[in-house]
């Protein structure tokens, strides 16, 4: 995981920079997660048992959920909510995947309406944390 690469090399600047990383990225990544690790440790939850990051994208997801899109035959993403058509981001390192659902933080404007901050999640747990939105929406794995 990022966070092992970071750590052990102490946030160097110049090793990321050498292995082609962005530091700035790494740096608010590596924020987010001591985020959420106090968030567990607040809440009496044992993040360091497992490392699956089921958990965390569950827990993304609970505050995300109306952000949250499927991979369209056509090529794009569309939202649950109302269908509005998104694409990945040309710099995210999802860009090649075409992950079959995902969350996202927000969306850039341009020539195309592009995702950023996003997480590929399963369609199963939409019904499982937000059954009261999806309710009534087609979902299928």
């Amino acid at each position: 995981m990022f966070s092992n690469f970071f750590e052990e090399n102490n946030k160097s600047r110049s090793v990321c920079k050498e292995h082609l990383l962005n530091y700035d990225v790494l740096c608010q990544a590596d924020r987010i997660l001591q985020r959420l690790k106090s968030f567990y440790k607040r809440y009496g939850k044992d993040l360091s048992s497992t490392d699956d990051d089921t958990k965390i994208r569950k827990c993304l997801l609970s505050g995300l959920f109306v952000n949250a899109a499927y991979y369209h035959h056509t090529g794009v993403y569309k939202t649950f909510r109302d269908n509005f058509d998104l694409s990945v981001h040309p710099s995210s390192v999802l860009v090649s995947e075409r992950p079959k659902y995902v969350i996202f933080n927000e969306v850039l404007g341009s020539s195309q309406n592009y995702m950023k901050d996003i997480t590929v999640i399963e369609s199963e747990w939409l019904l499982e944390v937000a059954s009261h939105y999806y309710v009534d929406k087609f979902v299928t794995s």
